[in-house]
C-alpha cells in the first residue's frame, strides 16, 4: 500500500477500535503490554524497540503519538507503523500528540517533509487521520495519554471521552506537563498539573498510573513524578546519542509503584 492508502485504512481502523468510547478507549491488561513514546520521525528508533520486543503476537502497543515533526523521516516512519497497525489490527492504539495538527506541520517539519517529497496530495489525508486518533487510552490501572492532567479535573469519564483536540480538556492532555524543576510554561491555555491534580484525575479513572510522552529527557529518556505515579517516557534521541525509553509490561504483570522503574527500557 502507498501512504494514502495507509492512511485511509488506518482511519477506519482507529475509527472502530474495539471498546472505543469517543476518544477514549479502554483495554484490559491481560496481555503483554508495550508503550511507546514520542517518536518524531525517528524510524529506526520504532524498528529498533520492534525488534527488542521480539516475536510477541500478543503484546498490546500503545503509541502516545508525535510521529511527526523534527525527526529524519517522518514519512518512513508513518509507512512503517501504519502497515504495523494493519498487521496487527486489534493490538494497536495510536494515539494523538500535539504535533498532529497541521498548524504545528507547519512551524516545524512535516509540512516541508511532505512538499519536498511530493506528498502535497495527501495533505487532506493527513489532516482526516490527525482527527481519527483517539486522546485516551484506559488500560485498567494505567492512563496513557500524551500530555498531562486537564485541569479542572472533568466531572466524570464521560465528559472526559468526550474531549476533543479542538477544546480546553483536549488541548490540556495533548499539551499538559507536570510541575516539578523541570517545568517551564508553554502558554496558550496550558496548564501545569501537580501531584493533588494526578490523584484526582487517577480517582476518576480508577487507576493508580499515568503514563505520558511530551517531554524529552535530556541524557536519561524518562522521568518519574509524585512518588512513580506519573512517568514521562521519550522514544526518539532528537539526534544525540540520549536513551530512547518505552514501556513494558508482561502480561497480567501485578503494577507495583516501586517497582514502575523495573518496566521502562531504555535503548
Amino acid at each position: 500500500m502507498n501512504l494514502k492508502e495507509l492512511l485511509s485504512y488506518s482511519i477506519k481502523l482507529n475509527l472502530k477500535l474495539p471498546f472505543r468510547h469517543e476518544n477514549m478507549v479502554e483495554r484490559k491488561r491481560d496481555r503483554s503490554l508495550v508503550i511507546i513514546g514520542d517518536l518524531h520521525g525517528e524510524r529506526d528508533s520504532f524498528e529498533e524497540i520492534k525488534y527488542i520486543v521480539g516475536d510477541e503476537k500478543e503484546a498490546l502497543f500503545v503509541f502516545l503519538g508525535d510521529y511527526v515533526d523534527r525527526g529524519p523521516d517522518c514519512i518512513g516512519l508513518l509507512k512503517s507503523i501504519l502497515t504495523f497497525q494493519m498487521e496487527n489490527e486489534d493490538r494497536v492504539i495510536l494515539l494523538r500528540g500535539n504535533h498532529e495538527d497541521w498548524n504545528m506541520n507547519v512551524r516545524y517539519s512535516f509540512a516541508s517533509e511532505l512538499i519536498s517529497k511530493g506528498y502535497e496530495n495527501i495533505i487532506e489525508d493527513i489532516i482526516g487521520w490527525y482527527e481519527s486518533l483517539p486522546l485516551i487510552a484506559l488500560l485498567e490501572d494505567i492512563v496513557a495519554l500524551h500530555g498531562g492532567v486537564p485541569k479542572p479535573i472533568p466531572s466524570s469519564m464521560k465528559t472526559l471521552a468526550k474531549a476533543k483536540a479542538s477544546d480546553s480538556v483536549g488541548l490540556q492532555i495533548l499539551w499538559n506537563d507536570p510541575l516539578d524543576e523541570q517545568y517551564w510554561p508553554r502558554g496558550g491555555g496550558t496548564k501545569p498539573f501537580t501531584a493533588d491534580d494526578l490523584t484526582l484525575f487517577l480517582k476518576l479513572a480508577n487507576s493508580k498510573l499515568l503514563i505520558r510522552g511530551h517531554q524529552y529527557v535530556p541524557n536519561k529518556g524518562y522521568k518519574l513524578n509524585f512518588d512513580n505515579r506519573c512517568v514521562t517516557i521519550f522514544s526518539a534521541s532528537y539526534g544525540y546519542s540520549w536513551p530512547r525509553c518505552f514501556v513494558y509490561f508482561p502480561r497480567s504483570c501485578e503494577l507495583k509503584l516501586e517497582d514502575v522503574e523495573k518496566h521502562i527500557i531504555c535503548i
